[in-house]
């Protein structure tokens, strides 16, 4: 079964290797003008030709529409390379991650802890009435109770985490790839816990690295 994670490496791997190849055989100047214009075109006849799957369609259009409207400042060859880069921390070849475990999520929690963040796993965020929390200031991060359950079947992860954070997005982001989880925002999310502005993330394998509503993967 494809997955996301495969399939987006499949597609900037073989787009990198191509440029590569171009270089090699002199057919392009290895400059960034020139590598931006290539992949913006290698986009384009990507979508064309149906090369890839459905599961990465979403990204062609945005990078070609990237492309054409921001031009050089695309930099789709950076942002190639940080795709890739990035998904050959968390998956193998075949876009498998790593299985989750809940004590792999209870040292995360300890290490933000001794970062002096608030954390709380007490009260049922998700299907029910608004909860009030109060951080005294610090950076927090809040979990679902009944998710720190149901989400297990014994200590192995199987289904979708809702975490929110608010405060130092860029360290969470930064300790959570420590940790071996990858990291994406959901939303921005106001309505359920009360005083405690957060941005929503959720911790689930398989989605995307680059779309505006993401996920947290392992």
């Amino acid at each position: 079964m494809s997955t996301y994670a495969k399939e987006i490496q499949e597609l900037v791997n073989a787009a990198l290797e191509e440029l590569n190849a171009e270089h090699q055989s002199g057919k392009l100047t290895d400059a960034p003008i020139a590598n931006n214009h290539f992949l913006v075109r290698w986009v384009t006849k990507s979508i064309k030709t149906q090369r890839f799957g459905r599961l990465v369609s979403g990204d062609l259009i945005r990078w070609q529409k990237v492309g054409r409207s921001k031009g050089n400042a695309a930099d789709l060859p950076t942002v190639f390379k940080r795709i890739s880069a990035y998904y050959a921390q968390f998956f193998n070849d075949e876009g498998k991650g790593k299985t989750l475990k809940d004590s792999d999520i209870e040292t995360f929690l300890d290490t933000m802890i001794a970062l002096d963040w608030d954390v709380s796993t007490s009260e049922p965020l998700l299907n029910g009435g608004k909860v009030q929390i109060f951080t005294d200031g610090h950076s927090s991060l809040a979990l679902c109770a009944d998710q720190c359950d149901d989400c297990f079947d014994g200590e192995l992860l199987i289904k979708p985490m809702h975490w929110f954070v608010r405060g130092d997005h860029a360290l969470f982001v930064e300790k959570a790839a420590e940790a071996g989880f990858m990291v994406h925002k959901v939303t921005d999310y106001k309505s359920v816990v009360k005083y405690h502005v957060s941005t929503l993330f959720s911790l689930k394998q398989g989605q995307s690295a680059c779309r505006n509503s993401t996920e947290l993967q392992g």
